[in-house]
This record gives C-alpha cells, structure tokens and sequence, in this order.
C-alpha cells in the first residue's frame, strides 16, 4: 500500500466480536487475515492497517534484532542491554505510563501499543510467543528472569502466558509491507497499568519460536500525542453533591441536593497536559466537567460546611473511591461518565 494511502484513522480496532475468539486453552491466534483480532487474558490484539510513518506519528520504544530465528528484548534507559535490543536510545528508552494512549472499546478503557514486524516477503509468518508488561519506580530498570518471569524483581501486570498457558500470536508481515507503519495494535487495560502516569512502563516480548524471524528488525512504538487525524471525541464527567435524607448511602427520590459546594477535577490528558478545573454545584447540588480530553483524573470534594460525611458513589465511567474522592479515572475518548455523586447527612449537634 503506498504511504499516501496510509490513514491513522483506519488505527482503530473493531471489536464487536471478540467474545468469539477469547482463547480458553493454550492455542495460537491466527493474525494473518486482514482485519483479525482476538483476545487472550482480557488483552484486546488486532491485526492493523498501515499507519503514516516518522516520528511526528509514532514513537519507538524497544526494537529488537538478530541473526537468530528467535529474539527477544525489553525497553528500558539502562546500558548494556540484557538481549537482542538495539542500543541506541532512539530506539530503545524508557517509557511512561502517561504516554501510552487510552483507547476506550466497548466501554472498557485500555492502553494502547503497535507493534511493527519484518520479515521476508517469501517467508512472511512470524510469532509473537512472548509478552510481559510491568510497571516500575525507575527508567532504567534491568534484570529479566526467563525462570521467575519477573524483571528487575517486579512480577508482570500482564502476561500473555498467564497461568502457565503457552499462547502465541501467528502475524503476517505481507499485509503491511514496508517498516515503520504497524501490523498490530495490543490494547492492555488501563487499570493494570495504574492510575501513576509517571511511573514507568516495561515491555518484555519474545518472536520466532512457532514462526521463526527471519530479516529485519520487530519494533514495539506507541503513537505520538496529538497524532490523531482527527480530535479524540470530548468527554464529561458530572455528578451530585446531595443529603442523604433516607440514609440509603444512594441519591435517589428524597434527596436534596446541595448546593454551592466545589469540586476539583486534576489530571494528566493524552498530550501529558496537566488539566486542574474547579466546578460550583447548581442549586439542584448538579456539577459537571466538559469537553475533557482521553486522560486520567481524579475529583476531590470540598466538604460543606454543617454536613457530616455520607457516602460517595463512583459514576459510570468507573475508578476508585477514597472519602470525599475519586481518583484513578480512566477516561477515553467520547465518555459521559454520569452519577459521580458525594453523599453528605444531617449533622448531629453536639
């Protein structure tokens, strides 16, 4: 396919089908048909169209190469490198949480990589038989333990060989000549990850067992901030504040909402802009945050004045709960997370 005709919109997976092809027992998921996907321990894989190439659109972070029919490596800022990564720190670097993108598919969000393979054209199958992530403090961890699975002595957040079950991916490097562009896109959740954007990610993945490699280098990139052919759709967060007159830790008929209290909402959205915004409660205790970007927030209650503390519910769109917070809010593209509400009760005089 020529460059012109490459379109990151196309990057998109579509998933409506998946439940039909989740993997119950140690199988190979065959990518080599345009337009596959599956998923294996709740790990979304696609086979992906060509994308645009160049840094403005991706941004390598492990390319891994050898003359052996197996290969294997992991991103990290640490010299010498423990296998068959390539050494420059162009292609081979640390990796934030916060600059993997967030994907929502079917109201689940997750992060979002692209691997791209090489192979030749009269051989073109290649496995992808391996892959750990891990979540760590440092840039420039190192270590990886093929007995224990762990690296720098972190157990991974993902496994593609969970529980002991030896899967693989068959891709095929014809659908998508040329380097550069992606053959598929791994959509890992975001709540494995955690809400920490600062911490640092670690992809460890190993090629050739079932396919052999055979030419050219497999390199793991994410797509650049802001490299979107079009705006990510906006989303909303919005809730109560309200007096829980029944005392049923829920706001429903009964309830009176309150009104003037401040909500704040922080966060850290796909183009790592720090976002801090402040809402008032209307008189019917109604608060609400617009046109938010994919990102990963909290919210803190400013509790009001003369009110106990009640119960705080998290809405819709899903996250943690802490008294008068909700934090590790993972929000992706076009959601309307709805009922993020902060109980208060009567205070009793002393």
């Amino acid at each position: 396919m020529p460059q012109s005709q490459r379109h990151l919109s196309s990057f998109r997976p579509q998933v409506e089908e998946l439940s039909e092809r989740v993997l119950l027992s140690a199988t190979v998921l065959d990518l080599t048909t345009r337009g596959s996907q599956g998923a294996v321990n709740g790990a979304v894989f696609s086979q992906s169209d060509a994308q645009p190439t160049g840094t403005g659109f991706i941004r390598s972070f492990v390319r891994i190469q050898t003359n052996a029919a197996t290969e294997q490596g992991y991103n990290t800022e640490a010299r010498p490198l423990q296998f068959d990564e390539n050494n420059s720190p162009q292609f081979t670097r640390s990796l934030k949480v916060g600059d993997v993108p967030l994907v929502t598919v079917n109201g689940v969000t997750y992060r979002e990589f692209l691997l791209d393979v090489n192979q030749k054209a009269s051989a073109p199958l290649i496995s992808l038989d391996q892959l750990r992530i891990y979540v760590g403090d440092a840039p420039n961890l190192t270590g990886y333990n093929a007995t224990s699975k762990q690296l720098a002595g972190m157990s991974p957040v993902y496994d593609l060989d969970a529980g002991g079950v030896d899967n693989s991916i068959k891709l095929n490097y014809r659908l998508n000549s040329g380097s550069g562009s992606g053959d598929m896109t791994v959509l890992i959740r975001a709540d494995l990850l955690g809400a920490d954007v600062n911490k640092y990610v670690y992809l460890y993945s190993a090629f050739g067992a079932n396919q052999a490699a055979n030419s050219g280098f497999e390199e793991w990139a994410v797509r650049a901030a802001g490299a979107d052919s079009q705006p990510p759709a906006p989303s909303s967060l919005s809730g109560n504040v309200y007096l829980d007159n029944n005392q049923n830790g829920a706001f429903d008929d009964g309830d009176t909402g309150i009104a003037g209290v401040l909500i704040t909402l922080n966060g850290v959205n796909d183009l790592g802009q720090n976002v801090v915004l402040v809402a008032a409660t209307d008189a019917d205790g109604y608060y609400e945050f617009t046109n938010l970007r994919p990102g990963t927030y909290s919210m803190l209650e400013d509790q009001p004045y003369g009110y106990d503390d009640g119960n705080d519910t998290i809405g819709s769109q899903g996250g943690q709960t802490e008294n008068d917070r909700f934090f590790a809010i993972f929000l992706g593209a076009g959601v309307d997370g709805r009922h993020n509400n902060f109980g208060e009760l009567q205070q009793i005089p002393q």
